[in-house]
């Protein structure tokens, strides 16, 4: 009986190398059967390219539509969205002094302070809208004229002052601001001679309270 020699290793690995073209040659001929895709459909698709604004007004438009949107994905991103400028909602968040709702000039933790001092304390202005008919009284009698530009100039300093002891006040809790003691003093006195009910946000304080 004749034995039959075995194959080398050597062997059994060049046959391997020799079968695996036909194989690759196999898939190759698969993959040629198959519609070549397109250009416009491989390729990444580019955003719209949006057209820039022809003049200042659209220029302005673009800005506000921006700025809206930015607007809404904050709300949607914190979870809230502020309610609709004129509902009964929006009415009762900007009385209650709501930083979401409310205008540049009344946001801040300083402008909060300068509210509450005012709300809290009595102040000479107060009594400011007796001016406006001693103004007109003037027109008939000169000397009034100096009383009310003297009284002028007193509502003028309170409001410095005021200023100085809100930003003091601030710094003493850590708040940070850049705000000046004319431009606080300035805020503070625009919402001292209002009467209470008509001003806004509402007062949070009682007057005579420890702020």
């Amino acid at each position: 009986m004749k034995i039959l020699p075995r194959r080398s290793t050597s062997d059994a690995s060049a046959q391997q190398l020799d079968s695996t073209p036909e194989v690759s040659a196999t898939s190759g001929a698969a993959a040629k059967g198959r519609p070549t895709p397109k250009r416009r459909d491989s390729a990444p698709r580019r955003a719209p390219v949006v057209a820039p604004p022809q003049n200042r007004r659209e220029a302005m438009s673009w800005q506000k539509n921006q700025a809206k949107a930015a607007k809404a994905t904050s709300a949607t991103r914190s979870g809230s969205a502020a309610p609709a400028r004129g509902s009964v909602a929006y009415r009762d968040a900007y009385r209650r002094g709501d930083e979401s709702v409310l205008p540049k000039r009344d946001r801040g933790a300083t402008r909060r302070l300068a509210r509450d001092w005012v709300d809290s304390h009595r102040m000479i202005s107060n009594y400011m809208l007796i001016l406006f008919p001693l103004m007109l009284l003037g027109f008939r009698i000169q000397y009034v004229n100096v009383v009310v530009l003297a009284l002028f100039m007193v509502i003028v300093g309170e409001w410095f002052l005021t200023g100085r002891k809100v930003l003091l006040l601030a710094k003493s809790r850590g708040i940070e601001t850049r705000e000046s003691p004319l431009s606080i003093g300035f805020y503070a006195g625009s919402r001292s001679y209002l009467p209470r009910r008509w001003r806004l946000p509402a007062p949070q304080v009682n007057r005579g309270d420890t702020i």
